[in-house]
């Protein structure tokens, strides 16, 4: 005689078994089907050198070119070559302070750089050099670091020695050296 509690709990496991295995493969046969959407190629040269360029011609959409001098990456939009990225910020506002020689820029992002020109030549601090009539016909030439000139002002000749420095020649006949 067959159980038949036994055979109901049996038949059910089977069939619950068989649904699984079942189920399992109906998910093994799913197909995901990729379309090729770009047969792009990577160019080099030096033909590219800034965005916007349309040579070399024949390019798909999405071709990638790298400038083998600079190294910069373009990519084909279907017109023409464009960076791949940039850096299109714009100077908001900048100002110099006059007491500590300070540069300071503002661009489109917030970021504040200031610049130290103290260390540069010619800064606002400029020295002149004077002449000064001394009213008895002679004159006196002070230059930028001080040195002191004084000469007659019947002047014959002035010769430039090419070096920085001028001789002054009066109608007497001295020569005097300017440094300048």
């Amino acid at each position: 005689m067959i159980n038949t509690n036994k055979s109901k709990v049996m038949n059910k496991k089977i069939i619950l078994l068989f649904s699984l295995l079942l189920s399992g493969f109906a998910f093994s046969q799913t197909t995901v089907t990729l379309q090729d959407q770009c047969n792009c190629e990577v160019l080099n040269g030096t033909a590219v050198s800034a965005a916007g360029a349309i040579t070399p011609s024949g390019a798909d959409t999405g071709d990638i070119y790298v400038n083998t001098t600079t190294g910069a990456i373009f990519f084909w939009d279907g017109d023409s070559w464009e960076l791949t990225s940039t850096d299109d910020q714009q100077l908001q506002n900048f100002g110099f302070n006059a007491g500590t020689n300070q540069l300071t820029l503002e661009i489109e992002n917030g970021n504040i750089v200031t610049v130290d020109l103290s260390a540069l030549n010619n800064t606002l601090a400029e020295t002149t050099s004077t002449l000064v009539d001394n009213g008895n016909g002679t004159f006196t030439y002070t230059n930028e670091v001080g040195g002191i000139t004084t000469f007659d002002s019947k002047i014959t000749t002035v010769v430039d020695n090419l070096d920085g420095t001028f001789d002054i020649t009066d109608d007497s006949g001295t020569t005097v050296t300017i440094d300048t």
